[in-house]
């Protein structure tokens, strides 16, 4: 028969499991709390790294152009581990940098909004003024332009994490190091995803082209003459994406406003623009200079 000792024993060991369950409850509220917030942190983050997203898009789709078609997809492969790798580095260097000089983070930011500038000055330059000098230089092997696409995937994948550092603000360290995964994850598997897509729509295309049903017949040959537009597009669209986040660093940077986000767009892309202008300008004009002395002597 139960003893007095055993309920009071079952009644501590209730209370104790109902407390442990009431605890349970709370971590699990935080936990939901805090994975909303990452997410928030992280869709803002997005939004304003969405356009060094669409330049890593042009330059990768840019670099696996001319590798050999069977090769293509296991070129992309290296390419998107590559990517992870420099995410992954230097995410834990910016977290460092910015825990030692708080400052770090702006001035990083500054500086990398003038680089993109300059970057898409130079291109703008490049398309109007083509240079008459024309260079016909040997064909890139594949292991070339998978070092060249991770080398300039260094220097968007540093900016985007300086970006997404600067958009969360001043929150804790792990918040700052789960968006930092979160925003890397997304934007490395989702770039180079669709670039992986984009090169294969031709054989999709001519795959569907030779289907009986003439409604899949006229969607393949539509997929396949897109291919080549596709990729035609996208450096004058990464180019405009970069000038773009250019311009948006610089007007937070001077705490410019515009009355509409359809407003602001067009004035980050045109102060983008401007200040590139005047960077590539500038150093094409010290480059003169330059020569002109160095002939004269």
């Amino acid at each position: 028969m139960p003893t007095p000792a055993f309920f009071a024993v079952l009644r501590d060991a209730s209370k104790l499991a109902a407390a442990a369950a009431d605890d349970l409850a709370a971590q699990g509220a935080k936990i939901a709390a805090a994975t909303d917030d990452v997410a928030i942190l992280a869709a803002k983050a997005g939004v304003k790294t969405s356009g060094v997203a669409g330049d890593d898009l042009a330059v990768g789709a840019g670099q696996i152009s001319g590798i050999s078609p069977n090769r293509e997809l296991a070129a992309l492969w290296r390419i998107t581990k590559g990517s992870a790798r420099n995410k992954i580095w230097l995410g834990a260097l910016l977290l460092i940098a910015g825990h030692l000089l708080p400052d770090a983070i702006t001035v990083a930011l500054v500086i990398g909004g003038l680089y993109l500038a300059y970057e898409g000055g130079e291109g703008l330059l490049s398309m109007l003024h083509p240079s008459p000098d024309t260079v016909i230089e040997p064909p890139m092997s594949e292991d070339e332009k998978v070092r060249g696409a991770i080398n300039t995937d260094r220097i968007l994948s540093l900016e985007m994490g300086i970006i997404s550092l600067a958009a969360i603000g001043d929150v804790s360290l792990s918040y700052k190091i789960a968006v930092l995964i979160l925003v890397g994850f997304v934007m490395t598997v989702g770039v180079y995803g669709l670039i992986a897509v984009i090169i294969r729509l031709d054989d999709m295309g001519l795959a569907l082209a030779r289907a009986d049903n003439g409604l899949k017949k006229k969607l393949g040959y539509r997929m396949a003459n897109a291919a080549p537009i596709i990729l035609k597009i996208l450096g004058p669209l990464g180019m405009v994406a970069m000038m773009a986040v250019a311009g948006g660093i610089i007007t937070h940077i001077f705490h410019i406003e515009f009355p509409h986000w359809t407003i602001g767009l067009l004035g980050d892309i045109a102060c983008g623009t401007i200040v590139g202008l005047i960077l590539a300008g500038g150093q094409h004009l010290l480059l003169k200079i330059k020569n002109s002395f160095t002939a004269g002597t």
